[in-house]
């Protein structure tokens, strides 16, 4: 491949605020690039759940890095935790989306799973809390010198995205390869795929953009924008 030398090691971080994508990403990314798919989080003894019953860890020798692999990151800049050599790319979502998505898979999906033993957090203190992390998570990215996709971009032009970031990393794939991961990672087939990871599975919710609007109130949108709507409005989202 282009920019790499035959033989070596290739690493891609996704870097993601939870709940942006970025189990999707690295789908695309691995599958168009034929390498594996990992989580930085999950390793061997892993607590929260039978982590090989994940698809990205089916038949695995251990659940840790390999030399070659697309890793999914909630990790700021900078962080001790992905400090390897490795290309990275930030993965933005509209923070009102990124609001609900993980406001349901924390009160639905990691309570029935067992992964919390409870939440109990009311929606109108989780809005601000979660908005105030999301805009420090997207600045300090911002920050830094890196390729950003867009899941509202991924939305609508699926293979254009990827492809254009695999340009950006100087990555020669094929078309063919290209399209072939698109078409592997449909909603509705990567909803069927964790199923047999979660006894419970709603990681794949909806998906859609703003769908924030299905359940935020007039004051869930005023205390986003109290916290982070100055934000919105630079990244064209307003």
């Amino acid at each position: 491949m282009e920019g790499t030398m035959a033989g070596s090691a290739l690493r891609i971080v996704v870097a993601e605020y939870p709940r942006s994508g970025g189990t999707w990403l690295a789908n695309l990314l691995g599958d168009a690039l034929e390498i594996h798919k990992r989580d930085i989080y999950i390793v061997d003894g892993y607590p929260h759940y039978d982590a090989r019953r994940h698809p990205w860890y089916a038949g695995a020798q251990h659940l840790g890095l390999t030399e070659s692999c697309v890793i999914k990151s909630h990790e700021l800049p900078g962080s001790p935790l992905v400090g390897f050599d490795a290309r990275q790319v930030h993965l933005l979502r509209d923070g009102r989306d990124v609001v609900v998505s993980r406001f349901f898979y924390e009160a639905d999906l990691c309570v029935r799973n067992g992964i919390y033993e409870k939440f109990d957090e009311p929606f109108d203190a989780y809005v601000p809390r979660v908005a105030r992390e999301w805009r420090e998570f997207v600045r300090a990215w911002r920050e830094v010198a890196v390729p950003t996709v867009r899941y509202e971009e991924l939305l609508e032009a699926r293979a254009a995205s990827l492809a254009g970031l695999l340009r950006e990393f100087r990555l020669g794939v094929a078309e063919s390869a290209v399209r072939r991961a698109v078409e592997s990672n449909t909603r509705e087939l990567m909803r069927k795929a964790m199923d047999s990871t979660y006894d419970h599975n709603t990681f794949v919710r909806v998906g859609d953009r703003g769908d924030w609007r299905n359940h935020f109130r007039p004051r869930h949108e005023e205390a986003f924008m109290s916290e982070a709507g100055e934000l919105l409005r630079e990244l064209g989202y307003l």
